[in-house]
């Protein structure tokens, strides 16, 4: 048998079909399914052996198995090993109770949150209530818990939404209220962390005043810790805290670290280390994000930088438009109120007033001697007509100084000349 030979699909029914042979009796009429299976950060082809009754079953990562199978040599012993170890994994699982998972009352108590990158997990995003905020989900899952720790956990999913008869708002509140009590924060300076993992006194990690002062936060387990930061009013106390806005940047699923942002940062230069860092140093079921993020105190808002530069252009956007409408309204007014102190202060206003005057006023010295002026105009145009009529009387005059003088006799041909 080679690697050549079985592709994925004929080990996967390889494993199906013989996997009884490696179990113990109790296991010979398990239910044996194989489904896509999702949960934060990973998803992959499980197998699930389930016992009558049994109502949490443990899902057998097939890809991973298949990985080891074809690395060893995919030769028949190789097969043979691959179904003992897969067996194993089988018996190993802690033996759970779980009737209490069926009443709310119990399992509320028993609520966490994790964080996801919501593109990176949809398959298992659609099955579960959950949360966005750009671009990060926080889902709600039940914790195991023994009194030392939590020993596994289980999401909770639609159907058992549905079972317990509560709405997804109820089940956040409860699941934010159990968790700070199941796992609460702890927020460290990155050098303490760092000394204590070295075991040396944190003064001597301590960066350099060129060095980003970083904060860790997670839970007191490291325990999908990025949760912690979504606690309630735990990002304004990170704020009051440093005493301004941070940047978050998302190291793992377990924890995050926290930046003051100074004004002097380039979220950028941030972004690429973070994706550095997931590329050669985070497992890819254990990576958050590529993003970094940025909490605004000021308006309690938790985004994308990117978002937040965005966001922050549009205010001064808005805020210039609003000062510029402010400033034309102003101008309107302050324009109004010149055209009405210019009307009543006008030559036009004045002359009109004056006008009403005359009416009721001797005139001036000035404008009598216009009236005079105006008179005399008047005359000289109706000199001609009186020089005519003189002519006329004098004519008339001619006429009866001729007609008054004594007539002579003259000759008969002068009237009959006259006759004529």
């Amino acid at each position: 048998m080679s690697a050549e030979r079985m592709d994925f699909k004929e080990f996967t029914e390889t494993v199906t079909n013989n996997i009884r042979d490696y179990l113990p009796e109790q296991f010979r009429d398990a239910e044996i399914t194989v489904k896509e299976y999702a949960k934060p950060g990973i998803s992959y082809t499980a197998m699930q052996v389930r016992q009558e009754d049994q109502m949490i079953v443990p899902n057998i990562n097939l890809d991973a198995h298949y990985q080891n199978f074809t690395r060893n040599g995919a030769g028949l012993a190789d097969m043979d090993h691959v179904l003992q170890a897969i067996a194993q994994q089988v018996q190993s699982q802690p033996g759970l109770e779980t009737e209490w998972l069926q009443d709310y009352s119990q399992v509320k108590d028993k609520l966490y949150i994790r964080v996801s990158d919501a593109a990176e997990n949809e398959a298992f995003l659609a099955n579960c209530p959950h949360r966005e905020v750009d671009g990060l989900a926080v889902s709600y899952h039940i914790a195991f818990d023994n009194g030392q720790g939590i020993q596994a956990s289980a999401a909770v999913t639609n159907n058992m939404l549905d079972l317990y008869g509560i709405t997804p708002e109820q089940l956040h509140n409860d699941a934010l209220e159990s968790a700070q009590n199941l796992l609460p924060v702890n927020m460290v300076s990155l050098a303490e962390m760092m000394g204590n993992m070295m075991g040396v006194d944190a003064d001597m990690v301590t960066p350099t005043m060129d060095q980003p002062q970083l904060i860790v936060l997670t839970n007191d387990q490291a325990l999908h810790g990025a949760g912690a930061l979504f606690y309630p009013g735990q990002m304004d106390a990170v704020a009051q805290q440093l005493g301004s806005d941070y940047f978050v940047l998302p190291s793992s699923i377990h924890e995050v670290l926290l930046l003051p942002d100074d004004g002097s940062v380039d979220y950028n230069a941030l972004e690429t280390m973070v994706q550095d860092i997931n590329m050669t140093a985070v497992a890819p079921e254990d990576q958050l994000s590529d993003h970094v993020y940025h909490y605004d105190a000021e308006d309690h808002i938790l985004e994308k930088a990117s978002t937040y530069e965005a966001r922050m252009e549009m205010k001064e956007i808005e805020a210039a438009k609003a000062a510029l409408a402010a400033a034309s309204i102003a101008a309107v007014k302050d324009m109004s109120k010149a055209e009405e102190l210019h009307a009543a202060e006008s030559p036009a206003g004045t002359l009109r007033e004056a006008a009403g005057k005359e009416e009721h006023t001797e005139p001036s010295g000035d404008h009598r001697a216009s009236d005079h002026g105006h008179e005399s105009a008047e005359r000289h145009s109706e000199a001609p007509k009186k020089e005519r009529r003189s002519v006329l009387a004098r004519l008339n005059d001619k006429k009866e100084m001729l007609n008054s003088q004594p007539k002579k006799d003259v000759p008969n041909r002068s009237k009959s000349a006259e006759l004529e």
